[in-house]
């Protein structure tokens, strides 16, 4: 077998080969609270975190995603796909299940960052919301919660994870064509896992 950049494994008649997470090395993303990026609309950004492999590149946030749509943080890699994490107001709520249900509360935050996510090839989350294939919750040690999802359009795949802190929502968002997720499922799902946001003041 032929070894492909970013070390995506393929076969001599070019067939995709889904990478295992494990065979790859990550680096750890930090958010300081202490600096303030020009482009995020919340001011009170807490130090969240998120984990990718290091093949993977940060993308440039414009001014107007980051005072439009909450975005604050951009990666991708063209063989696996991208991610994207907003921050945002999310009307004074100290966590997410105040939003209600996970299927609720994405019809709360969709509408907020849908325009980003469909002009930037993450795909069209708020008129598939129908399309869930999975939904959960989860708990970090410290307490915080998430609500996850998992939407498959065929053509492409996405990943959310969702958590509230201190009144601001904070979203990571991955998605995939097809053939990105062949390869990249399992570092896609590794990516997602690691979300971090520091738990908020009750």
């Amino acid at each position: 077998r032929a070894q492909a950049a970013f070390g995506v494994r393929v076969d001599e008649d070019e067939d995709v080969v889904p990478l295992e997470a494990d065979s790859l090395r990550y680096d750890t993303y930090e958010r300081s609270n202490r600096k303030r990026f020009e482009t995020s609309i919340a001011a009170d950004t807490k130090g969240y975190r998120v984990t990718y492999p290091e093949s993977w590149s940060e993308d440039i946030v414009s001014l107007n995603d980051g005072k439009l749509y909450g975005v604050d943080l951009r990666f991708k890699n063209g063989r696996q796909g991208q991610l994207a994490v907003h921050v945002l107001p999310f009307s004074g709520r100290l966590s997410i299940d105040e939003a209600g249900e996970p299927v609720e509360a994405l019809e709360t935050f969709v509408p907020l960052v849908g325009a980003f996510w469909d002009e930037n090839g993450f795909g069209d989350v708020e008129g598939r919301i129908d399309e869930l294939s999975d939904q959960r919750t989860r708990s970090a040690k410290d307490g915080q919660l998430y609500y996850e999802y998992e939407l498959d359009a065929g053509r492409s795949h996405n990943l959310i994870s969702a958590t509230v802190s201190d009144g601001q929502l904070y979203l990571l968002v991955l998605s995939a064509s097809a053939r990105q997720w062949k390869t990249g499922e399992d570092v896609l799902r590794t990516i997602l896992a690691s979300f971090s946001v520091p738990r908020g003041f009750s």
